[in-house]
């Protein structure tokens, strides 16, 4: 499997984690919210980055980072299984998205 699908498939997963989130919560507006607008981007950059459009790599890089930091917060927090999956496929995209190759296979060059 190419690294650009590889990527693009786990921001789907995390996209749908996130739509996750926010169906188990529909009582709460604001967590609904929430969980719609962070799977939204999620999914938005997952297909982008199939597209080929440079402008994803760099906001990819930001948000999964930003999805290890709260996994990890919320792996102490006692949602060990949840955080770890959220971890385990940020840490897949950061280590992908670092390779210079892998960027260049995105633009397609």
């Amino acid at each position: 499997m190419r690294a650009k699908n590889l990527i693009s498939l786990s921001f789907l997963f995390v996209a749908v984690y996130f739509f996750g989130i926010a169906a188990v919560s529909w009582g709460d507006n604001l967590q609904v919210a929430g969980g719609v607008f962070i799977g939204s981007l999620h999914l938005l950059l997952s297909w982008e980055i199939i597209r080929g459009r440079e402008w994803s790599i760099s906001p990819s890089k930001y948000l999964a980072f930003l999805d290890m930091l709260f996994s990890l917060l919320w792996m102490m927090l006692g949602v060990i299984i949840q955080g770890a999956t959220l971890f385990a496929l940020s840490a897949l995209i950061l280590i992908l998205l670092s390779d210079p190759d892998v960027e260049a296979g995105i633009r397609g060059l």
